[in-house]
């Protein structure tokens, strides 16, 4: 799929409505005079995927609005560059409803949104090849409840949109959320017991699965939606909901298919294994064609000031003391990850921290300008390169597989899926080419552990292994512990600043909807509890 898709940009606009959910079509086409064969269908899907690239680390500024640094800058992981005054508002929990921020995240799901109904609609009308457009079919369904999923997990009651809006249909109310704290478990304890928007990405998740897609993608379909993306999609749901059995069942199906996790940590991020075993769904990227289908990730990433990559890096966030020390001793996975002062390098280059941030970078996604690119596709003078993005990877599989036995009951079982991850720390090489640095496989956790104890080593080793990949912030609040762990007074920033992380239970386990809606919604737009 990377050599074949994301070239048209023109369809973006396809369709006419307000900038509320998208900008007026420019040249020719529209949807009057599109829709009409198998090649339009095509290019609609391949529009809808586009939504992914836009995700992060793409269209040099707008990437501000990133949806994998909210999942680091709302735990104890990052801290955020600082011109990003927006990025602090958010991890302190104090972020206005009127941010601009807000409402580009916002706005992004609903222009996804609008590329996928629009393509359920039309192509069913396509005459075309019956196999193909249940294919199709089944990558919108998928792309559809991915962005539904967005909006439950990060806006709570945004509206429910599930079809192309004339313009008199688009003030619309809140859907419908509720969740409960359980009592009597003091972790894994936050529930969402009802969510129209996670219905939705529930029904269009199993839609997909009754379409014409593969269990898992091979050859030229690679980076499109398979069985095994739409059942990772799916299982967050029903972890989100408790629905511990079933997640059970289709975290099974995925481990059928074939996966496996890479030998060496760092090759997951140095460039040199796009599409790899171990990606379930990667968004594909393309450099040096003028199309507008390339990653800018690595500048916004790679440590700010100190040259290691083209345009030098600007180092969005920075990693923090408080994930330094989450590490055990000699888990290669804090060199792949981390740059520390004065210790570690980028091909002979000692990272020395030029803008006096945290000590600290990142070295994950960090491509540097040929030779030191592993084969990425580099434009040294745009500082776009073609580097993939991996958003679901197998080892997140296990680890959920994990959580999930852990929950019904079963330790034992739970404890071999965390030692399958850990397990690749002694064939993870260090990556520094001057200071050598003693790394060991991490000895496996005990099969008696406590539900507690285990719950304990799955949090330990979602946070060290998906590191700065915008996870362990979500995490945190689905697990319902958010405001236990992050008030605590030993938890960075609030050794340094009393008080920093301001979390409440009941609200911020979402963030509020843009002030702006809501007003041009004339009042029928409320806003999320606690925002007021």
């Amino acid at each position: 799929m990377k050599k074949t898709v994301f070239f048209i940009l023109l369809l973006l606009a396809l369709i006419a409505c307000d900038d509320r959910l998208d900008k007026m079509p420019y040249g020719s086409v529209s949807k009057e005079n599109f829709y009409n064969t198998a090649d339009d269908a095509e290019k609609a899907v391949t529009a809808a995927y586009k939504s992914f690239q836009l995700l992060d680390g793409q269209n040099t500024w707008n990437t501000q609005a990133g949806y994998t640094p909210m999942g680091d800058i709302t735990a104890p992981d990052a801290q955020a560059h600082p011109d990003l005054v927006v990025y602090y508002q958010i991890q302190q929990c104090i972020i206005p409803a009127s941010s601009d921020q807000i409402s580009m995240l916002y706005q992004r799901c609903y222009k996804a949104l609008l590329l996928a109904n629009t393509a359920l609609e039309r192509i069913p009308d396509i005459d075309m090849d019956a196999t193909l457009k249940s294919r199709y079919m089944g990558e919108l369904y998928f792309i559809r409840g991915f962005w539904m999923f967005r909006l439950g997990q990060i806006f709570g009651t945004a509206p429910l949109v599930t079809k192309a809006l004339e313009l008199s249909e688009l003030d619309l109310p809140n859907s419908i959320r509720e969740s409960e704290f359980i009592l009597g478990k003091s972790v894994n304890r936050y529930k969402i017991t009802k969510s129209d928007l996670f219905e939705q990405a529930e029904s269009d998740f199993k839609m997909a699965l009754q379409q014409s897609i593969a269990d898992k993608n091979t050859g030229n379909l690679l980076g499109r939606a398979d069985k095994g993306a739409v059942q990772a999609y799916l299982a967050q749901v029903y972890l989100y909901e408790h629905r511990w059995s079933e997640a059970k069942t289709l975290l099974e199906e995925i481990m059928s298919y074939g996966y496996e996790l890479l030998p060496d940590y760092n090759d997951l991020f140095n460039g040199s294994s796009d599409n790899s075993i171990e990606a379930v769904f990667e968004i594909q990227y393309a450099a040096m064609n003028q199309k507008g289908t390339d990653n800018f990730g690595t500048v916004l990433n790679a440590p700010n000031g100190d040259g290691f990559v083209a345009g030098g890096g600007w180092g969005w966030t920075r990693p923090t003391p408080d994930l330094e020390k989450e590490y055990e001793d000699g888990d290669p996975r804090l060199l792949a990850t981390i740059f520390r002062k004065d210790i570690d390098d980028f091909y002979g280059q000692i990272f020395v921290d030029k803008v006096n941030g945290t000590g600290l970078g990142t070295r994950k996604w960090c491509i540097g300008n040929p030779p030191k690119n592993n084969g990425v596709t580099i434009d040294e003078s745009s500082w776009y390169n073609s580097l993939n993005y991996t958003l679901v990877r197998y080892a997140e599989v296990l680890l959920w597989y994990a959580e999930v036995v852990n929950e019904l009951g079963d330790q034992a079982t739970a404890a071999k899926y965390v030692n399958m991850v850990r397990a690749r720390t002694g064939t993870t090489a260090d990556p520094n080419t001057i200071n050598s640095n003693e790394i060991k496989e991490l000895p496996p956790i005990s099969t008696s552990l406590s539900y507690e104890e285990m719950f304990r080593a799955i949090l330990h080793e979602r946070r060290v292994e998906f590191a700065m990949e915008g996870k362990f912030g979500w995490d945190l609040r689905r697990w319902g512990i958010a405001k236990d762990y992050l008030t605590t007074p030993t938890v960075w920033q609030n050794e340094i600043t009393p008080g920093y992380f301001k979390y409440q239970d009941g609200k911020d386990e979402i963030f509020p909807l843009p002030q702006l809606e809501i007003d041009r919604s004339q009042g029928i737009l409320k806003q999320n509890a606690g925002y007021e």
